[in-house]
This record gives C-alpha cells, structure tokens and sequence, in this order.
C-alpha cells in the first residue's frame, strides 16, 4: 500500500510540474508579440546593436523607431530570402521588413528583409575650375552657362584622393596631371548621402595659373 501511495504521488507530481510549465510557457509566449514593420533605415550602429527607421506611412504611429540588432541573432536576408546578408551590409537609406519581437522593454530585431540599394545616377558638369583641397578631398566648380541668360552655379564637390580618377582630353585613361584654379574640366559625380562625390575629372584645357595642385590617380571600380 505504501508503495502504491509513492508511486501515485510521484506522478500527480509531475502531472503538476508539467502543467505548471506548460501555463509558464503560455505566458511568455502572450507577452511576446510578433509582428513586423517596415521603413527606411535613418541610423545604423552595429557595436551598440541599434537600429533605427523610418517607418512607412501606416506602418507605425511613432515615425523613426529604435530596435535593437544582434550580430549573431539577427538574420538579413534579401526579398526572396535566398542571400543571406549580415547587418554589416546594411546601409543608411535602404528600405527595409523587420520581423520583431514586441518586448515589453524592447524592440528585438530577429529578421530584416533588406530591399537592394538603387543605384545612384551618375551626373555631369562642365565648367571652370575655382578651387581644389587634395587632401580635405573638396573641389568646387564653376559651371558654364549653356547661354547668357543662364545663372553661372558654384557647384562643390567630394572625392576620396586614392580613388579620384584624373583624364586629360580626348584620352579617358587616368593619367597624372596638375590641376590648376581655372582650368576648364568636366566632373563626373553621383549624388549620396547630400553630397555630390566626384568619380572622374577630365580636363578639357588649362589656364596658366602660378599655383598649381598635384593628384595621384589611380584607376578604380565605382560601386555603391
């Protein structure tokens, strides 16, 4: 009798062990919603695992929203979640789907859907050239008007100095030249980020100047 007694307390007692576990796990699965959002992301630190965006319209009431990313818990993907990325490819305008975990205390990525980044336009302008900074990387340029009644615009530039490629007409292979205040170029650029960045400068004729400003070209594969 006694043993019946032992064997039949043993197992009430697991009968309420595990319905106990299986109302804790009710619970954490209650407080943990699931949900997804999507937006443009407007700030990215991948040392202090945070990310912010801005949401789409209709997406989320509270506009740019913080939320937080791990290294090696957090899974980016492209749209048809056959690349896997990581976070370090991620990039500051691209749109993006984050899959989270509404957290009572905060916002947990666990997968980004990271739409490609559009690639920028290249532009041109052709005008004199005013002044040159190698080593801040800036130039500005005075564009030539088209006609007389045309605005003569001041137009500033960036350019990484390594990677500026340098041509003197008609040749388009990079060469090493001596750009000087009023010499007449043409600047190829993009547009990122607020800020026209120089890809090319082509020098179409010079103006003698007594200062004179020294490149090292290099030639170099543009890519976003």
């Amino acid at each position: 009798m006694w043993k019946f007694k032992a064997i039949f307390m043993g197992f009430l007692g697991i009968l309420l062990f595990g319905g106990l576990t299986q109302v804790n796990a009710v619970q954490v699965e209650s407080d943990t919603k699931m949900r997804s959002v999507s937006g443009e992301i407007s700030l990215i630190d991948v040392k202090l695992g945070k990310l912010q965006i801005k949401s789409d319209a209709g997406q989320d009431t509270r506009g740019v929203t913080e939320y937080t990313i791990n290294q090696n818990e957090t899974r980016v993907v492209d749209p048809l979640d056959k690349k896997f990325l990581v976070i370090k490819d991620l990039r500051v305008g691209q749109h993006i789907t984050i899959e989270l975990i509404d957290g009572p205390d905060e916002l947990i990525a666990r997968k980004i859907i990271a739409e490609p980044m559009p690639e920028p336009v290249l532009q041109e302008v052709t005008g004199q050239l005013e002044a040159i900074d190698v080593q801040a990387g800036t130039l500005v340029v005075e564009e030539i008007p088209l006609t007389k009644e045309d605005k003569a615009n001041l137009y500033y530039f960036v350019f990484e100095p390594k990677d500026i490629v340098v041509m003197n007409n008609p040749s388009r292979q990079p060469v090493r030249l001596e750009l000087n205040p009023g010499d007449i170029v043409k600047v190829e650029f993009v547009v990122k980020d607020g800020k026209r960045h120089a890809l090319s400068i082509m020098l179409l004729s010079a103006v003698q100047q007594t200062t004179r400003t020294t490149i090292t070209t290099t030639s170099t594969t543009v890519t976003e």
